[in-house]
């Protein structure tokens, strides 16, 4: 059954927009459209790492099972490998499980559970069996539902981004490594010693013994020898230090190299936030940044475009839900919004702007302007949210000249993305008009009109429902709320990443880090 009539206020929307809600997923965390070209910045400069590869050490232990499995079986039917995997994630889980703990491993949970009903220290005889655990045939709990495993699900796309690994090959339908991974795997090999084997038969035979938990310690992702021959192998993938480097290593390393060189500025270890406003500043001075903090601080500023967006979007559901039947038409909205900003009859969107900033710094200004609307979002408060994104907004629209082109064409994508790009040139269309008129413009256009585009788009190709509010009646009706959040580009998983490799530590770059930072 439609709930959306043909309605006059449809056809201000295009075509496209579906006359039909049959409902299905209720999803949506990017209800602009923004997302993307953000993404597509953060993950060329940081390639090979994800927000869910966690621990460093995988890099290593998977070229070397990969290896193991090559050299002791000839099969390579692609179920076989993942039994076997499988059972092998098992079992690293149990060893990460058992004694100190350690946080980012693949079924941690199920391990520590698995190894609690064994009752307190059990003895070193006693065998856990897990290979029902790791077999998604079983009854049992498993240790991750994924079917290819914490290899196939989180980690195999990265190692094949640091051209570690291929799974792409006709001939060959299990993965395998490529040469660049055969030092990680050899130095895995030569940290375990004998060991390797005992991990080796306990993963096939899906048991294994107290005893040899204990003596399996070594594999944790925190016991990573420091200037052994796996640390080294590791720091050097990590840092894109391969004999036959490629851009995308050369882009890690830079911002590896920048993550140590501000641990050493603060004389600790960096948290997301600051090097994003660390980095989002460094064009800003009289000296020109480095080309990968420029990156940097555009990914920075475009995020922060769309959480000014986002703002008014936020608001302007806020101040639907308050009306009367929380409905409102659209010439309401767009007043009661640009109402909440205060803006005088009698300037030009561009003085406006100006005003914003009053001579302050524009970095000083996006600063502020973020943590005032993330303190109205907390507090549902719409006219400071329109107020702080309004702010926001003009400081990065001001900030865009700071960017070389070669930088700004980093933006460039599809025409169906908005992007700080896209939207400075539309803004600049709409300097010289009256204040009031052209942030309607902005707020119909670009944030509401768009939102319903968006969500048309996701229901017509995904059946993802995931309008905020609906057309109805000439009018548009509240349906729900969203929160806004800044991007999360990685960092924290790099910061673990150079702790795990040992070039950081809890005061700053360690002796190795030093070593990679200093002038050579």
């Amino acid at each position: 059954m439609s709930v959306f009539a043909e309605i006059p206020l449809l056809d201000e929307f295009g075509p496209g927009f579906p006359q039909w809600t049959e409902l299905g997923q209720d999803t949506g965390l990017d209800p602009l459209g923004m997302q993307r070209p953000i993404e597509v910045i953060y993950q060329s400069l940081l390639p090979g790492i994800s927000t869910i590869t966690l621990r460093l050490r995988y890099y290593s232990f998977y070229p070397w099972l990969l290896d193991a499995y090559s050299k002791s079986n000839p099969s390579t039917d692609l179920e076989e490998f993942r039994t076997f995997q499988r059972k092998a994630e098992a079992l690293l889980a149990l060893i990460c499980a058992h004694g100190p703990g350690e946080v980012g491993v693949a079924g941690i949970n199920w391990a520590t559970r698995t190894l609690q009903s064994l009752g307190a220290n059990p003895a070193a005889d006693v065998v856990v069996d897990f290979a029902a655990g790791a077999d998604l045939a079983s009854d049992e709990e498993n240790y991750l539902l994924n079917k290819g495993g914490a290899f196939g699900g989180i980690y195999s796309s990265q190692l094949r981004e640091m051209g570690l690994i291929r799974t792409d090959d006709p001939n060959l339908p299990i993965p395998y490594c490529t040469s660049a991974a055969l030092p990680l795997a050899e130095a895995y090999r030569e940290q375990l010693g004998d060991l390797a084997d005992v991990f080796l038969a306990a993963a096939k035979k899906g048991r294994v013994t107290i005893e040899q938990l204990d003596e399996l310690q070594i594999m944790k992702p925190s016991n990573i020898l420091p200037s052994s021959s796996e640390q080294s192998a590791l720091a050097t993938v990590l840092l894109g230090q391969n004999n036959s480097p490629s851009k995308s290593d050369g882009l890690r390393r830079e911002t590896m190299t920048q993550l140590l060189l501000l641990a050493a500025t603060v004389g600790r270890v960096p948290q997301t936030n600051d090097a994003k406003w660390a980095w989002f500043s460094a064009g800003s001075g009289d000296e020109p940044a480095a080309e990968i903090l420029q990156l940097w601080s555009l990914y920075q500023a475009s995020d922060l475009f769309r959480l000014a967006y986002e703002g008014l979007l936020s608001a302007s559901l806020r101040i639907i839900e308050a009306a009367p039947f929380q409905r409102m038409t659209l010439p309401e909205v767009l007043a009661e919004v640009v109402d909440a900003a205060e803006v005088s009859n009698d300037v030009t969107l561009e003085e406006f702007f100006v005003a914003q900033t009053a001579g302050q710094s524009l970095d000083g200004v996006a600063q502020l302007a973020l943590q005032d609307l993330l303190d109205a979002e907390a507090t549902a408060d719409s006219e400071d949210q329109v107020r702080a994104s309004l702010s926001l907004l003009a400081a990065l629209f001001q900030k865009r000249s700071e960017y070389p082109q070669d930088i700004w064409n980093s933006l460039l994508a599809a025409d169906h993305f908005q992007s700080f790009a896209t939207e400075a040139r539309f803004i600049e269309r709409l300097l010289q008009n009256p204040a009031q008129i052209a942030l309607q413009e902005i707020l119909g256009q670009r944030v509401i009109k768009r939102h319903l585009w968006v969500a048309s788009r996701k229901f017509r190709n995904q059946k993802a429902y995931t309008f905020l509010f609906e057309p109805e009646d000439g009018a548009l009706r509240y349906r729900k709320p969203f929160t806004i959040s800044p991007s999360s580009p990685r960092i924290d998983q790099a910061v673990q990443f150079l702790k795990d490799a040992r070039l950081l530590g809890d005061d700053g770059p360690t002796e190795l880090g030093l070593r990679e930072i200093r002038p050579q």
